[in-house]
């Protein structure tokens, strides 16, 4: 690219930059700020300067090691199923059958609700004390009484996954739809003739084209769990005993509830921190996997 070009394209950007810093750059620098205060809203006359206290005090805290679990449990479950889901919903809405349509805009649903009333929604559904959940297993005589499924840890911590599923899996659906319809049914024709069955074209052609598509997939929905916050404290409010309180809602606990406003930034700009890595990482494994192809 030569230097007029550079020079255009600069040009060109400044628009869209001159939105983006004043919301995203700038909320970031001075969360930066923040985090290197000692920002106490209890204490107000006691602002001052705190270096990386802020950062050692959350990385070792109690807390913090319970957070840590929870967003690594939620990740590790949560990631998985939606790319797992999401590919099998594409292949099924990239069939040609009668009532595909009407399929396609039902995955849409969920991006219609905002996210405090898909939380509302899932909250009710396995509500200890009028559910339909607790009511569709007692009028099933598979359970006596009504069981308080959001007190408890690991129940808790899936009725988190089945509304992050819901809340997440229509973008990834679309993507991997758009990837699949992008596939030349050249190459398909030609595994035919070669005798491929299903399975063979599936894993050479399908899956090897798609593999771009599923790296973002995975990192865009890594990227929503980690930032999940709606959801936990619509639905569980980090219980019960802090096994659901991922990084999110310990960042708003520290600003909200114990008004540490240094805390909270140090919290935040480590998030930040994670999701560049996990970015990065991304590229990195899109510019192997291109190279793997091209070879």
């Amino acid at each position: 690219m030569q230097k007029g070009d550079v020079k255009f394209v600069l040009i060109g950007l400044l628009p869209a930059l001159s939105f983006i810093f004043p919301f995203t750059f700038y909320p970031i620098a001075y969360a930066v700020y923040v985090s290197t205060l000692r920002y106490d809203l209890k204490y107000p006359e006691q602002i001052a300067f705190a270096g990386f206290d802020n950062f050692i005090e959350v990385l070792t805290s109690y807390y913090m090691a319970d957070s840590v679990q929870a967003t690594i449990i939620f990740v590790v479950i949560a990631v998985p199923i939606v790319v797992l889901l999401s590919l099998g919903l594409a292949m099924l809405l990239n069939q040609n059958f009668r009532g595909v349509g009407f399929l396609q805009w039902l995955v849409l649903v969920p991006w219609a609700i905002p996210l405090v009333d898909s939380g509302a929604i899932w909250k009710w559904i396995f509500d200890a004390n009028y559910g339909i959940f607790n009511a569709a297993l007692k009028s099933l005589g598979l359970i006596d009484s009504y069981v308080p499924w959001l007190n408890l840890r690991w129940p808790a911590m899936l009725v988190l996954v089945i509304a992050f599923l819901w809340v997440q899996l229509p973008l990834p659906t679309l993507l991997f739809l758009a990837g699949m319809q992008s596939i030349p049914q050249e190459l398909y024709e030609a595994a035919v003739i070669d005798g491929a069955g299903a399975w063979a074209k599936f894993r050479t052609i399908t899956l090897t084209w798609l593999r771009p598509f599923m790296l973002i997939v995975a990192v865009y929905t890594s990227l929503m769990a980690i930032w999940t916050f709606d959801l936990v404290y619509v639905i569980t409010a980090g219980g019960p005993g802090n096994f659901t309180a991922v990084i999110s809602y310990y960042t708003w606990s520290e600003m909200f509830t114990f008004l540490n406003f240094g805390r909270a930034s140090a919290l935040s700009f480590l998030v930040v921190l994670v999701s560049i890595g996990l970015i990065i990482a991304y590229f990195r494994a899109l510019r192997i996997g291109r190279l793997r192809l091209r070879a």
